[in-house]
């Protein structure tokens, strides 16, 4: 038996049924083989191998891998040191777990500020919502932009913010606009009443001019709460928009004014033309045109109205409009400085805009050749455009 190194091993031997003068020694480290020569064998080293065969052994205490290689007349055994191995093993196994170690802790790391960096738009998001619902100040914006999901959701929480806060100063706007308007006939209406419950204070002309005063201030009144609340439904209305003929609606708008009075002559060119919408709020808002044109064109004058592509035209004969009213005629409670004698509490156009709005559509005014004004509402053919009416369907 030969040993090789330090370890005391048998690192290999040849072993013959007959005990031979040489033996393979195969060196550690190595694939160098060498035959010594004149080397005994004792019978000890001689096995007998029927077929080659790997198989772990102990020598010494120290695991080692053996393989057996039979021979028609000997056999031989080549036996080699696991110690090596199991260091080098060792030396892997220390190495995977530092390096998994270092994988937890890197992807840790890594993991906490992905999550950070992504979670910071959803807690700028939700500080907001908070500060929104403790303050109810609406002004406030999440300001976040991107292509991922929190921002497309900031965006849509600021332009629905955007729609609450112009919506709440609107009404707000309302009602203030609406009080002062109803201020002054209250105001005229408590005097009138005052003096009619004063029997000796009044002789009977006198009080037949009360009467007729207090008659014409309810029935301003009476005309402004209507619209009022017609502006009010208007911006809270919940029905289905619908096809339908906007040159008929027209013709019933103007055959219902052409009864009403006989001081003006209506003159239509209506062409068939079909909108997306609500007729009965249509109508109303043609009312109103036609009555602004009745109000403002002298008697025996002709107002010209007429239907095409979608759009409504109402021209009168009166005094038109001046260049600094144009832009504001259609604003709520707004009356020019010629129009403060006159009845009516300025919503009229406001109803009007308000209608062209609903329905994606467009106002207009411009001054007539020859005198007067042309008042223009444009609504869009079904296809063209989605109608926004407010509550229904788009």
């Amino acid at each position: 038996m030969v040993t090789i190194g330090s370890t005391g091993l048998p690192v290999s031997a040849v072993k013959f049924n007959t005990p031979p003068t040489f033996r393979l020694v195969v060196l550690p480290n190595s694939s160098t083989a060498l035959l010594v020569r004149d080397v005994p064998v004792s019978s000890t080293d001689v096995v007998t191998v029927e077929s080659s065969s790997y198989q772990t052994v102990s020598v010494h205490g120290v695991p080692a891998r053996q393989l057996a290689i039979p021979g028609k007349h000997s056999s031989v055994t080549v036996t080699r040191s696991l110690a090596d191995v199991d260091r080098s093993l060792s030396h892997l196994r220390w190495l995977l777990v530092f390096t998994c170690l270092g994988g937890i802790a890197v992807a840790t790391l890594l993991g906490s500020l992905v999550s950070g960096r992504a979670i910071m738009p959803l807690r700028r998001l939700t500080e907001t919502t908070e500060r929104i619902a403790e303050t109810g100040e609406l002004s406030g914006r999440t300001g976040q932009r991107g292509r991922d999901e929190i921002s497309r959701l900031s965006v849509q929480l600021d332009a629905l913010l955007a729609t609450l806060e112009q919506s709440i100063r609107t009404q707000r706007q309302l009602v203030a606009d609406a009080s002062h308007e109803l201020r002054t006939p209250l105001a005229t209406l408590r005097v009138n009443v005052g003096l009619l419950a004063d029997p000796d204070g009044l002789d009977g002309d006198e009080r037949a001019e009360l009467v007729a005063d207090l008659h014409e201030e309810l029935e301003s009144m009476t005309t402004l709460v209507t619209e009022l609340v017609e502006l009010a439904h208007g911006e809270e209305l919940d029905v289905e928009p619908m096809e339908f003929r906007l040159d008929q609606v027209v013709r019933s708008a103007v055959d219902r004014a052409a009864k009403r009075t006989q001081a003006v002559v209506f003159r239509a060119n209506l062409e068939p033309t079909t909108v997306l919408g609500l007729p009965e709020r249509v109508e109303r808002a043609v009312d109103n045109l036609l009555d602004n044109a009745r109000k403002w064109s002298p008697a025996g004058e002709t107002i010209d109205v007429s239907v095409r592509n979608g759009v409504v035209e109402v021209r009168d004969r009166g005094p038109g409009i001046a260049a600094e009213d144009a832009p504001l005629v259609f604003n709520r409670f707004y009356r020019s400085m010629k129009d403060r004698g006159t009845p009516g509490a300025g919503l009229g156009l406001a109803i009007v805009k308000q209608v062209a709005d609903a329905h994606n559509g467009s106002v207009g005014v411009d001054q007539a050749p020859g005198g007067g004004a042309i008042l223009r509402m444009s609504l869009l053919p079904p296809g063209c455009r989605s109608v926004g009416v407010p509550g229904g369907s788009s």
